[in-house]
């Protein structure tokens, strides 16, 4: 199938999305690559572009590197996500889920804005430990605005909001 750049920048956007986690190529070739949907020399040549337009980061985890959707990236996903065709996107949630089946993840904190409607946002927050939910708390908060804060104090203070309920729910 042909993708346009925009499609191809979506389809990595969306796998790094899938993840939430930080992905190797390695993690990026088995979804993209190995079920046929990029090349890997596609890959990597729009890895980079979209590393240099901010949409996507590199870290360095014990000295391999690995990708991060930015929050502008991860904005594009959101409004753009229908340019990707149904059937690429549940390929791409079934590979990542598979894949992320087989790695071995540490901590993982996530904080997610979803509209409920055209005015009015939840905050999805959660605490994962090798992939088994710790805590998950979805939060009405009303404004774009409000759930963004939630969102932003959530990963900032996630150990210490999950110590204070623990505490209350075992009180």
């Amino acid at each position: 199938m042909y993708y346009d750049d925009v499609q191809i920048r979506l389809l990595i956007l969306y796998t790094l999305k899938a993840f939430k986690i930080s992905m190797t190529v390695e993690h990026l070739q088995e979804v993209l690559v190995w079920s046929g949907l990029l090349d890997y020399f596609t890959m990597m040549d729009f890895l980079l572009d979209m590393k240099g337009l901010g949409i996507i980061e590199t870290i360095d985890i014990e000295g391999e590197s690995r990708y991060n959707i930015t929050d502008k990236g991860e904005e594009l996903v959101r409004v753009l996500k229908e340019e990707i065709p149904i059937n690429v996107r549940i390929i791409i949630s079934d590979k990542a889920e598979q894949a992320l089946n087989k790695i071995e993840r540490g901590r993982e904190i996530v904080a997610d804005i979803v509209p409920v409607d055209m005015r009015k946002y939840l905050a999805k927050c959660g605490i994962y430990e090798r992939g088994t939910p710790l805590l998950e708390v979805n939060i009405f908060a009303g404004s774009r605005k409000n759930a963004e804060e939630i969102a932003s104090r959530f990963k900032k203070d996630a150990g210490e909001i999950y110590k204070i309920i623990l505490e209350r729910i075992v009180e």
